[in-house]
């Protein structure tokens, strides 16, 4: 087999590492951190992986925490711009979903694959450290966008959809909440305002306490919930969330008051310009290096596919790799790109597509998945693989005919909307403050 250099120890890196070790190659993986340091790091993206790619790493042999709470439903909250819930879904995944604490992961997987075999070297890596490599190794590959390697690989204008950031995003682990207030909360809650803001509620296991939720908020600019760019830490940043629920998600209000972060570095907030790269990057001297994960595939957490995209894409090139009898030229690096990007443009398209205002066909799904588990279901198996969201989801005549498969026709959903609108009218006629109770 042959050796290679990995610059990263991320997902993408320790995912594609762990394969090719088990493939008996020769790996060196190139961090800018110690196992130490990742411990001693900030807080990270929660980064839930769903299930395909929560069992590939269990068969890589990275599951290192079976305590950790999986995630086996998604409890979807739709709320109208009057803090009332418009309609909720519930239904389990088909496989279940896990969020460990990054720090955990990276800092145990680069001290795993040590011991496995492969060669550890720390240290930031420059341009020219990259034509060094690539000189000794049959392939590097970059698996992280480091300030020292921006701009290395070109940016694909036929593959890009958006010029600027979509969303302004805000992220907090806490501990400390009321699951008696919301016992939804023991499995995925997501609270949707539609044009306002995106919350997500994920059971997540942290390095410092272990049970714990991890909260991601995804606000439109300039809209009633983006008040987080002046935070400037976790205490300030989840007084500001709290504010936000009770003004326009009180019904997580309960849940959320007796919160507390599980550290005051375990919180992120900025916001991200989804962008595709062209995977392969010619070196000054004319050799070349591939791209994999973030360093060429950055989309919108909206759709929770970051760790998962990353996994999926370690996975196929580990195969492809391995498989591989000759050298690995730019053109056939980038035939496997684009023979990945059959199918992993789904994960783009899926995410792009949240970002977007939801359609008539799609709240009609959201309606039908409100009362039937079984839409729900394949609804929320998207975020395992994108791939079966399409075209149903996104294509208005097709989301008619899985409506009709389904036997759901257009009297259904007329009847199933007007049972939304007349729970509308009752939460507005039978009033129930926040923590008290209804009142006429």
């Amino acid at each position: 087999m042959g050796t290679i250099a990995v610059i990263g120890a991320g997902q993408a890196g320790l995912v594609l590492s762990a394969a090719l070790l088990r493939a008996g190659w020769r790996v060196s993986i190139y961090s800018d951190r110690t196992a130490e340091d990742y411990l001693a790091d900030r807080g990270r993206p929660t980064a839930c992986l769903f299930g395909d790619q929560v069992e590939y790493e269990a068969e890589l042999g990275l599951d290192f925490w079976p305590e950790a709470s999986r995630m086996r439903r998604i409890h979807l909250d739709l709320f109208t711009d009057g803090g009332a819930v418009a309609l909720s879904i519930d239904a389990p995944l088909r496989k279940a979903a896990l969020a460990v604490d990054q720090r955990l992961k990276f800092s145990f997987g680069l001290t795993e694959l040590e011991s496995r075999g492969a060669t550890v070297v720390i240290g930031a890596v420059s341009a020219e450290d990259l034509d060094r490599l690539a000189a000794t190794h049959d392939l590097v590959v970059v698996t992280s966008g480091h300030k020292s390697l921006t701009g290395l690989f070109e940016r694909d204008p036929t593959r890009c959809v958006h010029s600027e950031p979509q969303r302004r995003l805000f992220m907090i682990n806490i501990h400390g909440y009321d699951m008696a207030a919301r016992p939804q909360h023991r499995e995925g809650v997501f609270s949707f305002l539609p044009g306002t803001v995106e919350m997500f509620w994920i059971p997540f296991h942290d390095k410092d306490v272990g049970e714990s939720r991890s909260i991601v908020v995804e606000t439109a600019p300039g809209g009633r919930a983006d008040r987080f760019g002046d935070v400037t830490s976790a205490d300030e940043g989840l007084d500001v969330l709290k504010a936000v629920v009770d003004d326009l998600l009180p019904h997580e209000s309960a849940f959320l008051r007796p919160a507390r972060p599980t550290s005051p570095v375990t919180w992120i907030k900025g916001e991200i310009l989804p962008v595709v790269r062209k995977p392969v990057a010619v070196l000054p001297s004319g050799r070349h290096v591939l791209g994999l994960g973030d360093a060429v595939v950055l989309n919108d957490p909206l759709a929770g596919q970051g760790a998962n995209n990353a996994t999926r894409m370690a996975r196929f090139f580990a195969d492809e790799l391995a498989g591989h009898d000759g050298p690995f030229t730019p053109s056939w690096l980038t035939g496997r790109f684009d023979q990945w990007w059959e199918h992993g443009r789904y994960t783009n398209d899926f995410s792009n597509g949240l970002l977007a205002p939801l359609t008539g066909a799609q709240k009609n799904v959201m309606i039908a998945a409100s009362r039937r588990e079984d839409i729900a279901e394949q609804l929320w198996e998207g975020f395992n693989d994108p791939s079966s969201l399409f075209p149903w989801f996104f294509d208005a005549a097709a989301t008619r005919e899985f409506l009709a498969r389904r036997k759901i026709g257009q009297l259904d959903l007329l009847r199933y909307k007007l049972g939304v609108g007349a729970g509308l009218l009752a939460g507005k006629l039978f009033k129930r403050p926040v923590g008290g109770t209804a009142t006429p």
